[in-house]
């Protein structure tokens, strides 16, 4: 790999006398350290910049103590650093970034890798933008974002979720837990993501081959709405889950000898009221 940006000061006066930016006589005062999510590419004018999709008007010029080096131009990046200097010009914010640290963000990299469009817990829940690393999975949809991190002393996982909007970056959320947190779980029991739907959570407690606990949370009004212990098989349509819930036992004669009874029943999500929808049956 070789060097393919100089120190600060060559660099961008030639970027500016070259893109008509006026170069600043001095400092406007150094920020606190920022993180940007973005990618290095070649200027026409044949200096590096810094671009990010969330920030659409702004334009980074780095330099740092040594250099930015070929390998980490045109692929995804987390840089850390500190903004030296900003001016305006023809609608774009340049910004003279002190780079401290620059992480790639590609497969190759042994980062993560990305996932869209892909189908995740239950059967009809929504599709997400799966981010994985290697001691944790993040699960991306338009509002929330769930993050299981694995505890390596243990083997156990934590399950956290946030709320994001689209001017989060992705990697921000998933990797910094940039947003608002509203729901975790520790690193006990057999907890699983089960999905999201629209606002609601879905967790399920056990085997989920076997009877097992499932857990429902509109992260919207921020209450939990179902706490059932369930026989395998539930899914989501038209905002509804379904589900067979387990019946106590009631001391009398088994209605299912050697079996489990259940009731069928379905979750109204956007209510958070369930009914029964069919006559109880044995499982398995």
């Amino acid at each position: 790999m070789h060097r393919v940006l100089s120190p600060l000061v060559p660099v961008f006066f030639l970027l500016c006398c070259l893109a008509g930016v006026p170069v600043p006589a001095e400092a406007q005062g150094e920020s606190k350290k920022t993180t940007v999510y973005g990618m290095f590419r070649q200027s026409p004018q044949g200096g590096i910049e810094l671009t990010s999709p969330q920030e659409p008007g702004v334009v980074y010029i780095p330099f740092d103590r040594g250099s930015v080096m070929a390998a980490v131009v045109g692929i995804k990046v987390r840089v850390t650093g500190v903004v030296r200097d900003i001016v305006e010009r023809q609608g774009l914010s340049y910004r003279v970034l002190s780079v401290a640290d620059i992480t790639p963000l590609t497969a190759e990299y042994g980062a993560t890798t990305i996932e869209r469009n892909t189908a995740v817990g239950l059967p009809g829940t929504d599709t997400a933008e799966v981010h994985r690393y290697h001691n944790q999975t993040c699960f991306l949809f338009a509002r929330y974002a769930v993050v299981e991190t694995l505890a390596g002393y243990s083997g156990g996982h934590t399950l956290r979720v946030l709320a994001h909007t689209a001017a989060d970056s992705p990697d921000a959320v998933c990797e910094m837990a940039q947003g608002t947190p509203l729901f975790e779980i520790p690193n006990s029991g057999e907890f699983t993501f089960a999905g999201v739907s629209g606002d609601t959570l879905l967790v399920q407690n056990g085997p989920a081959r076997d009877i097992h606990g499932l857990m429902a949370v509109n992260l919207a009004a921020q209450k939990q709405t179902l706490d059932a212990t369930v026989a395998p098989g539930e899914s989501v349509a038209k905002g509804r889950l379904s589900y067979a819930e387990k019946r106590p036992e009631t001391g009398r004669q088994p209605a299912c000898p050697g079996k489990t009874p259940v009731r069928p029943m379905a979750l109204d999500m956007k209510t958070g009221k369930s009914v029964v929808v069919g006559k109880d049956a044995c499982w398995p």
